[in-house]
């Protein structure tokens, strides 16, 4: 539990803020579902289980954290879980949650530890991971905007961009830029009801024949990890990969933010780091539970902070708006995926501008890390670009003496990676 201090604030501000948070992040209840059905997964259950537990999630952080940051299913951890593990390696739906929910505990766990294992991995690779998901984002956008297409000559190719579906996606990818670059709160959400408007409008996607709804088919998700499957090798890279991107991601996050809300002693430190790293843990073990890719803090609760918000309430307020959300279903369903598919796009570019943080100037940093950014949507894994940039990584640093910069951890990395290639698992 964080100590309760006087804040800078007033219940008004903290509920603008909780609904400034909330239009920024809610397109997660439109991403999710559209790419988990690409793999089979009931677009009604998932949208439901996508309000739910970003709701229960981000009430708890509320009031156990006493911060004001909201949870939700991580965008590009979904990508890799349906295009990688699901349609990728076909692993089944139970055991992806299970994959899920076992990383998740480590992170529960070593956030309970105080384990520092931030510094095992270089600020070069951690950069590599985020752009190199943020461009296997931007490929998946692409795909479902209608923006490149199969080629047997050349493997992709521009689509037809004359095609109304692919005309919807780029109105929606200009209103995203215009407005995300005028600063409008909910800009991807707001740009994403427009183009679904203008797509009702010329006939492209039916109109909803109602606007509320009662949530029903939330079985279909729900409780349906399959633990037998952790005695299956294939399970692990899906855990370790899980791991490896929800972990360093969340403590990035969780830096950023809490240094923006002002939690930051004389010294430096970041106050209330473990207690939300913990709560992030757990988050994904319940996220799981309910039958969604892992739950994270999102970088959006920035716009939340800026609005003035200071504490829990902001969560809480957000967490109360995901769970009232579960009633407009009907709306969410007639959103076409060419309506939704910009907010991907620009999400995967956002994510792609971390390759700034690579130290280009040394080539056993940049190498790696170039390598890493390039593999992850080459291949369409996050485990291989793990894997690739690690193993050179290692090399590198040896072969020119520089063996003391390597971390343990890395080595294990490399080895696992070495393993995962060979195909022992």
């Amino acid at each position: 539990m964080v100590a309760k201090k006087k804040e800078e604030t007033n219940i008004r501000v903290e509920v603008i803020a909780g609904l400034t948070t909330f239009f920024t992040m809610a397109y997660i209840l439109i991403i999710n579902p559209t790419l988990m059905s690409n793999a089979g997964i009931d677009f009604q259950a998932v949208f439901i289980a996508t309000a739910i537990s970003a709701g229960i999630c981000s009430i708890i952080m509320g009031v156990f954290a006493n911060r004001p940051l909201a949870l939700a299913s991580g965008m590009g951890l979904n990508a890799y879980f349906v295009y990688s593990v699901l349609l990728g390696s076909g692993l089944s739906f139970g055991t992806a949650l299970v994959a899920v929910f076992v990383a998740s505990l480590l992170v529960f766990l070593l956030a309970l530890s105080k384990i520092k294992i931030s510094d095992a991995i270089s600020d070069s690779f951690k950069h590599a991971l985020i752009a190199g998901l943020g461009l296997f984002l931007v490929f998946i956008g692409m795909q479902n905007a209608h923006f490149v297409e199969t080629s047997s000559a050349t493997v992709v190719t521009l689509g037809n961009l004359l095609a109304p579906k692919a005309l919807i996606a780029i109105l929606g990818l200009f209103l995203t830029t215009m407005l995300i670059t005028k600063r409008v709160n909910g800009a991807m959400l707001i740009a994403i009801m427009l183009t679904t408007t203008v797509a009702m409008a010329i006939g492209l996607t039916p109109m909803p024949e109602k606007i509320f709804e009662l949530p029903i088919g939330f079985e279909k998700t729900f409780m349906k990890l399959d633990f037998s499957a952790l005695t299956d090798t294939r399970i692990l890279p899906v855990i370790w990969t899980f791991f490896i991107i929800s972990f360093f991601d969340i403590v990035g996050t969780l830096t950023a933010l809490l240094a923006k809300a002002g939690y930051v002693d004389k010294k430096g430190k970041v106050k209330g780091l473990e207690n939300a790293l913990t709560i992030n843990g757990l988050s994904g073990m319940i996220g799981a539970a309910f039958g969604v890719p892992t739950i994270i803090t999102y970088l959006e609760n920035a716009s939340g902070i800026e609005a003035g918000g200071k504490t829990g309430k902001v969560a809480i307020v957000v967490g109360l708006l995901f769970l009232i959300s579960v009633f407009f279903f009907p709306l969410i369903k007639s959103i076409p995926i060419e309506a939704a598919a910009p907010a991907i796009i620009i999400t995967g570019i956002f994510m792609a501008t971390a390759m700034g943080g690579i130290k280009l100037d040394d080539n056993t940093e940049a190498i790696p890390a170039l390598l890493t950014i390039a593999t992850i949507p080459f291949t369409f894994s996050i485990s291989h670009g793990i894997g690739v940039g690690a193993i050179t990584y290692v090399f590198l640093k040896l072969v020119t003496m520089r063996h003391r910069e390597i971390h343990p951890v890395m080595y294990i990395i490399a080895l696992f990676s070495i393993l995962e290639f060979a195909k022992v698992f």
